[in-house]
């Protein structure tokens, strides 16, 4: 009975897995093989579609390892009497191909101890499992062996979800005992990982810039976007060192969607600008566009500006009923303001908030143009 009341537990444990990872996701559930060690004369594995797999083999620690009739893999001695000893184990690790993610759902172990010697058995009576997530130092699933075969089944949980890297899982054997004429031994028939079916990570189509009469027009497209990814334009006027001018978050899953963006605030002055895509997932995972540049037709500006005291003055050849723009090199707004009967040559003075040393743009947009220029606040 409580055998029966444990595998409901667990299938319902590992239902509630499959929900959660689905619901929030969006991901199109399907357990599959993502790894599977038959220990066929060879340590090497079967792997997923959109992972690979190291070889299965124990450690340094136990010194004698060796095939039984090409069907078993078993490690000899170097099993410790009482607890858990941390340099004896099997290890296999398991990676996803650039672009994808680990899903795991499961791992199955079909083990057994030694059935030498007399009375039969020998070799570990306890076994638990450990990952290089949290450096082996926790049991994600403990239990004990017989000398024969079983299948013990681990839930490694949703921790085990959307792995952008590598997880490392190593099986340990302990409170060994050994009958006489016996040999210590923990013997492995095949391990098996399987996890959710493809999932098909965020994939930037396209990105792309091209001047026009005075900004500049960007457009990415991205595919399996979900909800929660965010996007940032960075500028740059060197290809070196970026800033972000504009940023935006997915608020629903999008097959396959595009983006436009004008890049409105150009700093005055220079002949080439630099632009690069930085998408965060929800899941945390981040990647950069590569760098595109363009030559921005940004004109000659007739305007003079300087800063004093919290005073921006303009002056020059000014256009009537022109918006003031002043914005930092990153195109954050600081102050806009409506300049009205401003025509011919003139000079202005605007009350600004105060500003930390360095370089800012000021822009003039009117029905006859836009005239930009730095200015330098002291």
């Amino acid at each position: 009975m409580r055998s029966r009341f444990r595998d409901i537990v667990g299938q319902s444990y590992l239902l509630l897995i499959l929900l959660t990872l689905a619901l929030s996701s969006s991901l199109q559930v399907g357990a599959q093989d993502i790894g599977l060690w038959n220990f066929t004369n060879v340590l090497t594995a079967v792997a997923g579609a959109n992972n690979t797999v190291s070889l299965a083999d124990f450690s340094p620690g136990i010194p004698t390892r060796s095939f039984n009739g090409g069907t078993e893999y078993y490690g000899e001695n170097g099993w410790p009497p009482g607890g858990i000893n941390t340099s004896s184990y099997l290890q296999f690790t398991l990676t996803p191909k650039p672009g994808f993610t680990l899903n795991i759902l499961s791992l199955i172990l079909r083990m057994r101890r030694s059935n030498t010697g007399s009375p039969a058995g020998a070799g570990p009576t306890s076994w638990s499992v450990r990952s290089s997530l949290d450096g082996y130092t926790a049991n994600i699933s403990s239990g004990s062996m017989t000398l024969n075969y079983a299948n013990y089944t681990v839930s490694p949980g949703v921790a085990f979800a959307t792995l952008p890297t590598a997880v490392t899982f190593r099986v340990y054997g302990y409170n060994a005992t050994t009958s006489t004429g016996g040999s210590s031994r923990m013997v492995f028939d095949y391990v098996e990982v399987t996890g959710l079916g493809a999932i098909l990570p965020i994939h930037l189509t396209s990105f792309t810039v091209r001047a026009r009469s005075r900004s500049v027009a960007l457009t990415y497209t991205v595919t399996n976007a979900e909800q929660g990814t965010r996007y940032m334009i960075e500028r740059s006027v060197n290809g070196t060192d970026f800033a972000v001018i504009h940023s935006g978050t997915e608020t629903g899953r999008q097959e396959d969607v595009s983006y436009d963006y004008e890049d409105q605030l150009l700093p005055p002055g220079i002949s080439r600008l630099y632009y690069r895509l930085h998408i965060v997932e929800a899941g945390g995972h981040s990647f950069y566009s590569s760098v595109v540049s363009v030559s921005p037709d940004i004109g000659k500006s007739g305007v003079i500006a300087s800063i004093k005291n919290n005073v921006l003055t303009i002056s020059g050849s000014l256009s009537a009923n022109s918006n003031l723009i002043l914005f930092s090199n990153t195109g954050t707004v600081i102050l806009q303001q409506q300049l009205n009967n401003m025509a011919g040559p003139q000079s202005r003075t605007i009350m600004i908030p105060f500003l930390a040393r360095g370089v800012y743009y000021v822009s003039l947009i009117s029905a006859v143009g836009k005239q930009s220029v730095a200015v330098m606040a002291p």
